[in-house]
């Protein structure tokens, strides 16, 4: 139950956070894609360090929900940061959700829970990676290499959404790299983390997302680059949730329903991050980086 509460509430200030920094992003003087300068710059704006302040409140709840939960638990409820930005940005504004939006907060509440309850996440007794943390950490490296250098010869809003992608993946890697350093402390003490190796590649991973993150909000509207990133972040987390925790979703009958379930919550999400009420408020600007 704690990891549920701190979940949500990292979802909230995520999704209030987020909001805050595209307003700023969005605006700010171009630059070119994936140059460190635009954080620097960015950091001037009173309004994108207090965006940035409520995201790290939200990634502080979200880690210890990592830390005292499940993966396939925690993600999917974190994913819900796109619901309370646009609820935040639509009050900002002073705008009122389309029909459309509420479906989707539907579709998104829907999928959620019924995923949770059918899923019924377990963990199993053994618990080992079923594969090498080489190789996810190998295919993020290998899918942001690649991806940089498709992006010279896109178009910004494709440049853009292909951003967003990347900080997707890398994000979802993030959080289990996070579920690494805390399981490394539960079995050996908070003293060994400092010199396993999941604290570094975090450190490296962690910053690489951020920038792809900022970079896909400076190259295009929100309603392009959410999406990318609100369902690959949950979606990669989860699989690795699986994958190198052992964590067990229910079996059998169970796993077709599961899927459905999961994809409607991840079309919620997406249909949420595109949501018109959210990209005319953040374009707007003005309301949320005063609020």
């Amino acid at each position: 139950m704690t990891s549920v509460v701190l979940a949500l509430l990292g979802a909230v200030l995520l999704g209030i956070g987020l909001a805050k920094q595209h307003a700023v992003a969005v605006a700010a003087d171009p630059h070119k894609p994936m140059d460190p300068r635009l954080i620097v710059h960015l950091a001037r704006r009173r309004a994108w360090l207090t965006g940035n302040a409520l995201a790290f409140g939200g990634f502080l709840c979200i880690a210890g929900a990592i830390a005292t939960g499940r993966l396939v638990v925690v993600e999917p409820l974190g994913s819900t940061q796109v619901l309370f930005a646009l609820l935040f940005a639509a009050h900002a504004a002073d705008r009122r959700l389309r029909r459309s939006e509420w479906t989707a907060v539907g579709l998104t509440v829907f999928g959620l829970a019924g995923f949770l309850i059918v899923a019924a996440p377990t963990e199993q007794a053994d618990a080992s990676p079923i594969v090498p943390w080489f190789v996810p950490l190998g295919g993020l490296a290998v899918a942001i290499v690649l991806g940089l250098a498709i992006a010279r010869s896109l178009t910004a809003d494709r440049r853009g959404i292909l951003f967003a992608a990347m900080a997707g993946l890398a994000f979802g890697v993030a959080d289990s790299l996070l579920k690494a350093m805390t399981t490394t402390a539960e079995d050996f003490g908070a003293g060994h983390v400092l010199s396993h190796w999941s604290l570094y590649a975090w450190m490296l991973v962690g910053p690489i997302a951020f920038l792809l993150q900022q970079s896909a909000y400076h190259s295009t509207h929100l309603g392009a680059a959410m999406p990318a990133t609100a369902t690959l972040g949950p979606s990669t987390a989860t699989l690795l949730g699986a994958a190198m925790f052992g964590e067990q979703l229910r079996g059998g009958w169970a796993v077709p329903v599961e899927l459905a379930f999961f994809a409607l919550l991840l079309v919620g999400v997406a249909r949420l991050a595109s949501s018109k009420t959210l990209e005319e408020s953040l374009t707007a600007g003005a309301s949320l980086v005063d609020s």
